[in-house]
This record gives structure tokens, C-alpha cells and sequence, in this order.
């Protein structure tokens, strides 16, 4: 995410670290499966700090699920048309 961002990479990092955390707690089986490997949500919160590749998927996924959260909405409220 090289662009001018209105948040930072550091604050999206640490909004998500609290979810996987609150994650953590209350679905233990939960699993993020990258390739070959899978990892907890413990794992991942571990890893965020330290592996970049990780940071930049787990950030490019969270992005654009909220975007794709707030269509969702956005249609359902006002309906189809409007984009």
C-alpha cells in the first residue's frame, strides 16, 4: 500500500491485531490458510509485526472486505443502482 493512505498501515494493523485477538478468544478453531501453511489467529498476530508478506496480504484482504462490506450495505439500503 504505497499510496497516501487516510489511515495508516500501522493503525489498520493494530484495529485488526484487536480483532483477531477478540478472534482468538471466542473461536479457537479459527484458521487463516496461506498455501501450504496455516496459521491461528494467534500466529497471525504474532507474524504481523515481523513478516511483510504476510502484513501486506492480511491488509489487502481487510481493506477489501470493508469495502465490500460497505457496498453490501450501501445496496441494500438504496438498492442496486446505486454505485
Amino acid at each position: 500500500m504505497s499510496e497516501k493512505n487516510l489511515v495508516s498501515d500501522k493503525v489498520l494493523i493494530t484495529e485488526i491485531k484487536k480483532t483477531l485477538s477478540k478472534l482468538a478468544n471466542n473461536n479457537s478453531s479459527w484458521t487463516l490458510v496461506l498455501g501450504r501453511e496455516t496459521l491461528s489467529a494467534t500466529d497471525v498476530i504474532q507474524r504481523l509485526d515481523k513478516d511483510k508478506h504476510l502484513r501486506k496480504i492480511v491488509l489487502t484482504h481487510y481493506v477489501g472486505l470493508a469495502v465490500e462490506m460497505e457496498k453490501q450495505g450501501r445496496e441494500k439500503r438504496f438498492g442496486e443502482d446505486n454505485t
